[in-house]
């Protein structure tokens, strides 16, 4: 007898670490926009929280039997809402530059789009090593430059005067996060271009 497949739920355990990471965004937004004394810190400590989600639903949901096209849509879905709302309130309190979101959000809407483009015709397009390179760098450095943030508004880190290191060590880390996000979305246009143009093979 064949046994019934699991329908995908939004209750189910890795779903629900999805929508932990989008919860924890505008959380993290907030500690940033309206600091007090350890604001940095406590956004650091929910902003790697939320990261971590992302390595963890991945890996309960394949030892669960729950992988779903639901399941896909809310992990990408949080991992850009994470992302890209912390990024963008970087740039309005000043830790990053404009033109460095901006690469980086215009990337993943490209990327975005490719991929329901892909959807339509039923194509899974699989992450590929430098866009996963490029998550984990963005991810280390956006952490580093909250910690940055926390120094800077005299937080706990504040006395240890490491603030022009942290601060340094996040931007160029950041610098390295868009040079690879660059090179990723040329790697999986080109990859994309046969499906683009309609010559998905022989």
């Amino acid at each position: 007898m064949t046994p019934t497949p699991h329908r995908p739920r939004v209750t189910s355990i890795p779903n629900l670490l999805g929508l932990a990471r989008i919860a924890a965004t505008p959380v993290v937004i907030a500690l940033l926009l309206l600091p007090f004394d350890g604001a940095g810190l406590l956004a650091f400590v929910i902003f790697c929280a939320a990261a971590l989600t992302d390595w963890l639903d991945g890996k309960v949901a394949r030892a669960r039997g729950e992988v779903s096209p639901l399941g896909v849509f809310m992990d990408l879905t949080a991992d850009k809402v994470l992302v890209a709302g912390v990024l963008v309130v970087m740039v309005e309190v000043g830790l990053l530059p404009t033109w460095i979101v901006a690469t980086i959000l215009i990337r993943e809407l490209v990327i975005a789009g490719v991929r329901q483009f892909a959807a339509a015709d039923n194509v899974v397009i699989a992450a590929r090593a430098l866009g996963k390179s490029k998550t984990l760098t963005t991810l280390v450095a956006m952490a580093i430059l909250l910690l940055a943030f926390d120094a800077e508004t005299g937080g706990p880190l504040a006395g240890l005067e490491i603030e022009a290191t942290l601060t340094t060590v996040g931007y160029w880390l950041m610098v390295v996060a868009t040079i690879l996000t660059v090179v990723s979305a040329v790697d999986y246009l080109r990859g994309a271009v046969p499906m683009l143009l309609g010559r998905t093979g022989d």
